[in-house]
């Protein structure tokens, strides 16, 4: 009784090739050199990935840091007369000084009036990794007092 089924001598269908000694696989050689280059690979992602994160870091901290400096030098605009003089304080981890330095005065008898003239500079300073960074901002600003 003859069993149904395929036979490597049927007409049409190929026989496999015979194998041959090594032809298991992969080598040991093979595998170390692929392994390498991931590696490498992965080595190299990783350190764009941190120095893009970094960056993104460092500038949070630069931005952060202008806004506490314009909203410093905004608060200092909107007083009604500037006195001449350095302020400090701090907000957060931004320490910042306030330095008013009178530049010109003009005086008008008729009007009973003293145009003031003054430069208002405002240095933030914070910490980033370990190292102090600084960032200045400057405006100057024109007041009218009475005589």
């Amino acid at each position: 009784m003859a069993i149904s089924g395929c036979k490597r001598d049927q007409p049409g269908i190929p026989s496999p090739a015979p194998r041959r000694q090594g032809d298991e696989g992969f080598s040991l050689l093979e595998v170390l050199v692929a392994t390498t280059l991931m590696g490498l690979v992965m080595v190299v992602l990783l350190q764009v990935l941190m120095a893009a994160l970094w960056c993104q870091d460092t500038s949070w901290g630069h931005t952060q840091a202008i806004l506490e400096a314009e909203k410093v030098l905004q608060e200092n605009c909107e007083l009604a007369s500037l006195t001449e003089g350095i302020y400090r304080g701090r907000n957060g981890r931004f320490e910042y000084m306030v330095t008013v330095t009178p530049q010109y005065e003009l005086s008008d008898p008729m009007a009973g009036k003293r145009i003031l003239c003054s430069i208002i500079q405002v240095t933030v300073t914070w910490q980033e990794r370990g190292k102090p960074m600084t960032l200045t901002l400057q405006t100057v600003k024109t007041g009218v007092q009475k005589s």
